[in-house]
């Protein structure tokens, strides 16, 4: 008999994993897509997956209003807890902030099935500073109110980061993933020009630093220079229209682009013309030191040579060697240096086996069956 698992994510979903079929999942965003692949994935390594959304098709502006309340207990899980003994795990994804609500339901659980192993994911950690505005500050009072309690019902946190504990619970660390078909680089590029072209890929906020990448690329400009260096940004969100103003103030119309959103063809359309993709740049400025990004393992699948500005698994890896680290502050990007070493790369390699390479990398470290591997077997012990 199959073991059974169930999966409980806070996030407001436009399908029902319960009822999608097997398949790839069409007209979904991103995070509902990772929902998906994370079911699925448990699935394919034989456990009979259940999904529960405690806000499915419940989000009346009274129940939006009572979450941001210290005590929210007005919104009761509809969940039949009768059956929470046939389950041998639950997968819960971490929602916005903690509350009440999730500590006594945890509790209630513990108490009916106290065998059951119950893991929390927190994909970024520390996350204190990821929400600057004042409206954010009853959430944060809440969640630091209590998640103190989570010890006392959760067996592990599964993380991103490289804490050993969180919370005062031990972590199973995993690497953010890729469905490694869908995401895989279309077309190999056989050669390259006097250029090199970089993409950045996100939702824009403080955090992904993309200003130091155009305050580097002024330098870069301003000083003596061998390749002529572009760069996409392509993303909509709150760093929007700073960017807009630097790339106009810097003259830098003809090198860097704020493409909006894209995806599908037109987005891979962007990657088939770079080299380089640009992770984060400003972790630092949340407090993260550490960072298993989505869009790293997503430029690990296009053959893209990495630039991080924070410390990532690719720091861990002495094998893997087209990965450049800049600094974690708040210096420009130095495009003299990172044009040096994507030089020193192609003096030895031309462009199609380097990206050959790192395609084939992604695949064998970042496919969701791969990067879920530590949480199977943890629950292959039970």
């Amino acid at each position: 008999m199959k073991r059974k698992g169930l999966f409980i994510a806070f996030d407001n979903l436009t399908y029902n994993p319960n009822i999608i079929n097997d398949t790839k999942p069409s007209e979904v965003n991103g995070l509902e897509k990772k929902i998906f692949y994370q079911i699925n994935t448990f699935k394919k390594y034989g456990f009979e997956m259940f999904f529960y959304n405690p806000y499915l098709n419940r989000n009346s502006l009274i129940e939006k209003i009572t979450r941001r309340l210290p005590f929210h207990f007005l919104e009761k899980w509809d969940f039949d807890f009768s059956a929470i003994n046939s389950f041998s795990f639950i997968y819960i994804r971490k929602p916005w902030f903690m509350d009440g609500d999730l500590i006594f339901t945890l509790k209630k659980i513990r108490k009916i099935a106290p065998s059951i192993k119950i893991f929390l994911e927190i994909p970024t950690y520390p996350y204190d500073h990821e929400g600057k505005d004042f409206k954010m500050l009853p959430l944060k009072i809440k969640d630091k109110l209590w998640r103190k309690y989570l010890f006392k019902y959760v067996d592990r946190i599964v993380t991103y980061s490289d804490d050993d504990y969180i919370f005062d619970i031990k972590t199973i660390k995993v690497s953010n993933a890729i469905d490694y078909e869908l995401v895989k680089r279309k077309k190999i590029l056989n050669s390259i020009d006097n250029s090199f072209n970089m993409i950045a890929v996100s939702s824009l906020y403080y955090w992904h630093g993309y200003d130091r990448a155009i305050e580097g690329l002024k330098n870069y400009y301003e000083g003596t220079h061998s390749k002529e260096v572009n760069l996409y940004i392509v993303g909509t969100g709150p760093e929007f229209v700073k960017y807009e103003k630097l790339i106009k103030e810097y003259d830098l119309e003809n090198h860097v682009f704020l493409t909006g959103y894209k995806s599908g063809s037109a987005l891979d359309d962007l990657y088939d013309k770079c080299i380089i993709g640009l992770d984060s740049m400003g972790r630092h400025r949340s407090g993260v030191s550490f960072n298993s990004s989505l869009k790293g393992k997503e430029y690990c699948a296009k053959g893209l040579i990495i630039v991080s500005g924070v410390k990532t698994e690719l720091d861990l890896d002495e094998e893997f060697n087209y990965y450049i680290r800049v600094p974690a502050d708040e210096t420009p990007v130095d495009f003299v240096s990172v044009v040096e070493k994507v030089d020193n790369y192609l003096s030895s390699e031309n462009i199609f086996d380097i990206q050959t390479k790192i395609m084939e990398y992604s695949k064998n470290k970042f496919d969701y069956e791969v990067a879920l591997e530590p949480v199977k077997k943890y629950i292959d012990n039970i």
